[in-house]
């Protein structure tokens, strides 16, 4: 057992394999790691060094990530655990998303059994810490995977929903984007901005069952300043000019309003030549006229403008179903079909009622 690791007696790894918490300078063997495991399952490269780090970065860093080691073995790192804690703001359930992998040259070794063991019990430990009676583990499965999808049915899991990867290959040059009248497309002024699109974004996903509304603060923060690849020239928004639609209260509008945006990077998770959009938005009481379809079509353009290869974007299958349709009139196809799969599970305190620190993983 490493010795930075608090003392909570939780199932031990396999004899001689070791447990310890990442650092940063473990990014890049974690990166090689998701690659192998993923060019074994599904014959492609899912996830790159770049892609991973923002991850941690949303995480608040690796403190949260796991790592499990085979001293002598080139590499020494052959599994890896991630966590991430959060509260559901619609069921006020203690939602706990975990992400595992196990080299494929060291599977038979019973370590997909102990990572699955080992989150089960911290599952069990973050809801009595909470003072909760349950709480919901969930992890993905990609599409194709069926050794992990039967692995994870046989520990209780069961599908909840998909989430669809959508591209477009951008070689041809896509069709401009139609504007309704009085509506204008502009990228996104740092430092102005900010207010007026975290607003819309608030007004457009306020029908999601799955959205998470955020503080302007903590919007600016996820959006902006914690994202490395956070580039104004990407992100369009959709202006409204004076006289032009409705306020909410139904007064003529007095001043340019923001009505939708695309909020996009260069480069794609697995795919640096291509974009990715991360959020398509538009608002309700713009809805139906054009206005996702020209932003997508901008989108596009800006992207090949960029000399990028291709374009993709993400969308959850059961809540977004409008979304889906959009997405493919635009002429995009599903590459990729990732599963969510979830398990309830009981509270259970640690040994002697000993509570983790909250900034700490538990120990095996």
């Amino acid at each position: 057992m490493s010795e930075d690791l608090p003392a909570l007696t939780l199932p031990t790894p396999p004899d001689a394999f070791t447990l310890r918490r990442a650092t940063w300078n473990d990014l890049f063997a974690v990166a090689g790691l998701y690659a192998a495991c993923s060019t074994a399952r599904v014959g492609a490269v899912t996830t790159r060094p770049g892609d991973l780090r923002v991850r941690w970065l949303e995480l608040g860093g690796p403190d949260d990530v796991l790592l499990v080691e085979r001293p002598g073995a080139s590499p020494s790192l052959v599994a890896t655990l991630e966590f991430q804690v959060d509260v559901d703001p619609w069921t006020d359930e203690l939602d706990l998303h975990v992400e595992g992998r196990v080299h494929p040259d060291w599977e038979g070794h019973g370590l997909a059994t102990y990572l699955l063991d080992h989150a089960e019990a911290r599952a069990r430990n973050e809801a009595w810490r909470a003072g909760r009676a349950t709480a919901v583990l969930r992890t993905t499965v990609v599409d194709g995977d069926a050794r992990a999808r039967s692995f994870f049915a046989h520990r209780g899991f069961v599908p909840v929903r998909y989430l669809l990867e959508l591209r477009l290959d951008l070689h041809a040059a896509p069709p401009h984007p139609v504007w309704p009248p009085g509506v204008t497309c502009r990228s996104f002024v740092p430092g102005q901005d900010e207010p007026a699109v975290w607003a819309a974004h608030l007004d457009a996903f306020a029908d999601n069952p799955e959205f998470l509304p955020l503080e302007l603060d903590d919007w600016v923060e996820s959006h902006v300043r914690r994202d490395p690849a956070f580039d104004p020239s990407l992100v369009l928004v959709a202006q409204a000019a004076p006289g032009v639609g409705v306020a909410a209260d139904g007064q003529p509008l007095e001043a340019p309003t923001v009505i939708g945006f695309a909020w996009c990077r260069a480069g794609a998770e697995g795919a640096a030549e291509e974009g990715w959009i991360r959020d398509l938005a538009v608002v309700p009481a713009w809805r139906g006229r054009g206005v996702g379809m020209a932003l997508l079509r901008a989108a596009f353009a800006a992207f090949r403008a960029r000399g990028l290869t291709g374009v993709r974007l993400e969308v959850d299958d059961v809540t977004l179903d409008g979304a889906v349709a959009l997405y493919r009139r635009a002429g995009m196809r599903i590459a990729r079909r990732t599963e969510v799969l979830e398990q309830l599970l009981v509270a259970a305190p640690g040994p002697g009622d000993v509570p983790l620190p909250p900034d700490l993983p538990p120990a095996a």
